[in-house]
């Protein structure tokens, strides 16, 4: 698995020769400028031409397997915490689209293989990549909030691309309950209060909601209020109790546990060991 130091890197690649299977711990975005590859991912090959891209996540393999043209591929290539310090957590981009920042997750669709190869039709993503390019090499005042501001508008102009690709989307009660817990998590959120809402039973929502979704209702709140509390406790000196009455959470004790099975660790460790990597982030930024 290849490695990358940093937390965003975005280069123009000459591919000329054929690349062996490779996996990463970041995510890539391969964009075709020019030339042409017989391309794999997991497993699953397709040809790409100038403008196709494909979407990677951590430890996807690929490899080009054949190129021709004069290959040029831009490799756009970021940890989640590129964005914010707290999507550390995040290794892959529908993770990263569902997470409490972005929170649009429920258009992704859980793509994989071939179907995360996408065609710039219009040439909006190559004018972003470009523009990070230009920001990375001029390394102004202000490059690196341009450049996270830049990954944002990518991600959420690739959404729309699937978006329209793979129509089926939530329904509408469902879609509308999402929204309302992203917008805030901590509210006392009940599923039957809800299903009361749309003269639904609490079973038959349930299972909406699994349907639409992948994840039952009691999990996605409990992860929208984690991501909440991660963001707390980095850009924040709020006490973990406050945090977590900030977070829906009124018995600490629980709060704690529900922490400890999202991060692996305890909320005062994750502060301690993540703070050090959220200031050197944000000294970047400035």
């Amino acid at each position: 698995m290849i490695s990358m130091p940093s937390d965003f890197n975005i280069r123009i690649y000459p591919v000329n020769f054929a690349q062996e299977t490779h996996s990463h711990d970041f995510l890539e975005l391969a964009y075709i400028r020019r030339g042409w590859t017989q391309h794999t991912l997991n497993g699953r090959s397709r040809k790409l031409t100038e403008g196709d891209f494909v979407l990677m996540d951590f430890g996807e393999e690929h490899s080009y397997d054949v190129v021709g043209g004069n290959l040029e591929v831009i490799n756009c290539l970021f940890k989640p915490s590129a964005i914010d310090a707290s999507l550390g957590h995040c290794r892959s981009f529908g993770e990263l689209l569902d997470s409490g920042l972005i929170g649009i997750g429920y258009a992704y669709g859980g793509l994989s293989g071939c179907e995360k190869v996408f065609r710039d039709e219009d040439g909006a993503v190559r004018r972003i990549l470009d523009r990070m390019l230009a920001e990375m090499d001029r390394q102004e005042i202000g490059f690196y909030p341009m450049i996270r501001a830049l990954l944002a508008e990518l991600i959420i102009g690739t959404m729309r691309m699937i978006r329209q690709r793979a129509p089926q989307t939530a329904d509408t009660e469902v879609q509308w309950i999402m929204e309302e817990i992203r917008r805030d998590p901590a509210a006392p959120h009940l599923l039957e209060e809800y299903a009361a809402r749309f003269h639904m039973r609490p079973e038959a929502l349930s299972r909406l909601f699994v349907s639409q979704t992948g994840e039952l209702f009691s999990r996605m709140l409990a992860r929208q209020r984690m991501q909440l509390a991660c963001r707390l406790l980095l850009e924040t000196r709020v006490p973990v109790p406050e945090i977590a009455e900030r977070c829906g959470y009124q018995d600490g004790k629980s709060f704690r546990e529900m922490f400890r099975r999202f991060a692996g660790i305890s909320p005062r460790e994750y502060r301690r060991q993540r703070e050090a990597e959220f200031i050197a982030n944000k000294s970047l930024f400035l």
